[in-house]
């Protein structure tokens, strides 16, 4: 069992650019943090909302990632938008339940 933290944030129409931006920043923090598994992020740009989900370890690594994030988060975003990002954790379930990082999502032949 592992853990996904999901990030929410809204920019507005055209805000492409900054999305990208804001997510190569945080992706390479998250990268450096201890218990990463890996990040997917969804773009909705004719909505202008982003979103980031994360994998960690343990319940813990989720706590010390979103410490560590969501406040810089916060921060950038006050520069483009007044709306505040969202945020959940989630428990995940792998059905292969054989210790792979993400097996739900890779191809095997």
């Amino acid at each position: 069992m592992y853990y996904a933290r999901l990030v929410q944030y809204k920019l507005g129409n055209g805000q492409r650019l900054i999305a990208e931006k804001l997510t190569r920043e945080f992706d390479g923090i998250s990268r450096e943090l201890l218990g990463f598994r890996g990040n997917v992020y969804f773009f909705d740009d004719p909505t202008g909302e982003y979103r980031a989900l994360n994998y960690w370890d343990t319940m813990d690594d989720v706590e010390h990632a979103h410490q560590v994030l969501f406040p810089k988060l916060e921060q950038e975003l006050q520069r483009y938008t007044n709306e505040k990002p969202v945020y959940r954790v989630f428990e995940v379930f792998d059905a292969s339940d054989d210790g792979e990082i993400l097996t739900s999502h890779t191809i095997t032949k």
